[in-house]
């Protein structure tokens, strides 16, 4: 009696140690939850895995953004600073998300974000649950949506035949023990394909218990209240429901948690059971092709899952210290108004204002003076207004735009291309999108830089006219001050400037309207201690081209 009372009190202080351990453990996630709020991530990004999703999930959308304006508004630093996702499931939708301009303005509800900003004691709840995919083979959770997971040998339905031999074998052994012998034929064939099977478990060695998490979590937070509740999940999560069976009877050991811990004599056991039997070859095969054939549940719930995510993401930037606004839409026109619009990446970014009634913009401006910078912004926040539902600036209304860029061109030497016509195919490009019927904002930094004076002014005269059709926006940039007079029919003039102090340039970065009066570029040959009888000849040239109106010298 005296050792059943101790083991019993043995086994209460093994319970309350674990439950110590388990309450200390997920203090010191909720603490970490909290310091982390409102804060950029300070882990290292695995684009390559983080765009998984985007790169495997094929369906129809309004718009994507193109290579070349990913490039242009460094999107990959820009989703660095957004993401405060919790899970690598919300991870991968934020990124698609983003990349992903919408039109329905729906998607961009701030029901969710609204709840994960009043609620703190729910957010960290979810958190929680969602810390249970954040394991990188989350990641993997995509390669299950594959059209086709598993090709089956032409052998395959031989095997069925080879269980039905080695059952036959083992019951008439009873009789005719001398077929024990025989036995060890197909009982050493089941083996070999045992583990020959395992390289085909391999590739599932992290999908599989990520999607048993994945459709854990689901169950969990369809129960957190009726914001939270979707019928179609709910169905989803039932419809998979047998992968959850049938996946128990595979060893995936990789401490998942799928199986409980056996010991070593019944792990070695019910291994050897399920060779002889070929088991996990059948469920293996059962499950992916189940898989196949219901890789819409899977998304159903990641997409679920991920908007959660990214929702907790959205409210944890608003809380930054950076000064967010909730964009306002407006019917399609041209027109756009922005107050103290400023670019997050950029410390202390000077903030400015822009309003577009009926024209588009054409900007002028000294070297450095923050035209490229401005072009940037307004790009990166019209892109954030149609996916997260946020701007950076004090106030952000706008139509529903489809967003290109050309802002950053560069030799493309491996493919043999010049500069020149790297900017003819990248404005073909454009001058294709403003022959479909939708809205687009267009952001461009100078046009043909790479021709001569008279051709390019000619060629980006008419391309920026043909572009600037209809309602669609063209926000421009440019050194030619004779677009200025050909396109004021067309165009608002703005410009950046600089200011000369003791001998140094000082740029406020301040957009204004209007023409630029001044000019840099053979000022900064003189502060870099150029030789004087360059920079005076260099005036002189200057000079007699402005005057003969030649070129605008910038």
């Amino acid at each position: 009696m005296e050792y059943l009372i101790l083991g019993l009190i043995a086994i209460i202080i093994v319970i309350l140690v674990i439950h110590h351990a388990n309450k200390n453990r997920t203090k010191r996630k909720i603490e970490e939850i909290r310091t982390a709020w409102g804060k950029p991530k300070k882990e290292s990004f695995d684009f390559y895995s983080i765009s998984n999703y985007a790169n495997t999930v094929n369906e129809n959308k309004f718009h994507q953004l193109t290579e070349q304006t990913i490039e242009d508004i460094d999107f990959y630093g820009l989703f660095a600073f957004i993401d405060r996702t919790t899970s690598k499931v919300g991870q991968q939708f934020l990124y698609k998300k983003l990349l992903e301009p919408t039109t329905n303005t729906s998607d961009l509800s701030e029901r969710l974000v609204n709840i994960f900003s009043k609620d703190e004691r729910l957010r960290e709840e979810i958190q929680l649950e969602l810390l249970k995919l954040n394991n990188t083979g989350a990641y993997y959770i995509t390669s299950l949506m594959r059209d086709k997971l598993l090709e089956k040998p032409t052998w395959f339905n031989l095997l069925l035949l080879d269980i039905f031999i080695v059952a036959g074998l083992v019951i008439l052994s009873f009789k005719f023990t001398v077929l024990l012998i025989v036995l060890i034929i197909p009982v050493a064939l089941n083996m070999f394909l045992h583990y020959w099977n395992k390289n085909n478990t391999f590739q599932f060695l992290r999908s599989f218990p990520q999607l048993n998490n994945l459709i854990n979590v689901s169950k969990v937070l369809i129960k957190k209240g009726d914001s939270f509740y979707d019928k179609s999940v709910d169905d989803n999560i039932s419809n998979l429901k047998s992968f959850q069976q049938k996946v128990i009877l595979i060893n995936l050991d990789n401490g998942s948690g799928i199986q409980g811990e056996l010991s070593v004599i019944g792990t070695y056991l019910t291994e050897l059971i399920k060779a002889i039997l070929l088991i996990e070859v059948f469920t293996l095969y059962r499950i992916t092709k189940e898989l196949e054939n219901k890789k819409s549940s899977i998304q159903v719930l990641f997409n679920y899952v991920g908007t959660i995510d990214s929702s907790i993401s959205i409210a944890s930037l608003r809380a930054g210290k950076e000064t967010t606004c909730i964009p306002i839409f407006v019917p399609p026109s041209k027109q756009l108004h922005t107050r103290n619009i400023y670019h997050p990446l950029i410390n202390d970014c000077v903030k400015n204002d822009l309003s577009i009634n009926n024209k588009s913009i054409l900007i002028t401006g000294s070297n450095m003076s923050g035209k490229s910078t401005f072009l940037r912004t307004l790009a990166t926040n019209s892109i954030l207004a149609q996916t997260i539902y946020t701007c950076f600036a004090d106030e952000y209304n706008t139509p529903i735009v489809k967003q290109f860029s050309s802002i950053r061109i560069d030799d493309n030497l491996f493919e043999g291309k010049s500069y020149y016509f790297q900017e003819v195919h990248t404005m073909g490009s454009l001058i294709r999108e403003a022959q479909q019927p939708n809205q687009n904002l267009f952001v461009l930094d100078e046009v043909f830089k790479g021709t001569n004076t008279v051709e390019r002014i000619s060629a980006a005269k008419a391309i920026l006219s043909y572009l600037n059709r209809h309602n669609n926006i063209v926000i421009v940039s440019t050194h030619d001050i004779e677009l200025a007079d050909m396109l004021k029919g067309e165009y608002d003039l703005y410009h950046f400037t600089e200011t000369i102090e003791n001998d140094e340039l000082h740029f406020d970065h301040k957009m204004k309207s209007g023409q630029v009066k001044t000019r840099n570029a053979i000022k900064l040959l003189e502060l870099s201690d150029y030789p004087a009888e360059i920079i005076s000849e260099a005036r002189q040239i200057s000079a007699t081209l402005r005057s003969a109106r030649i070129v605008g010298m910038d």
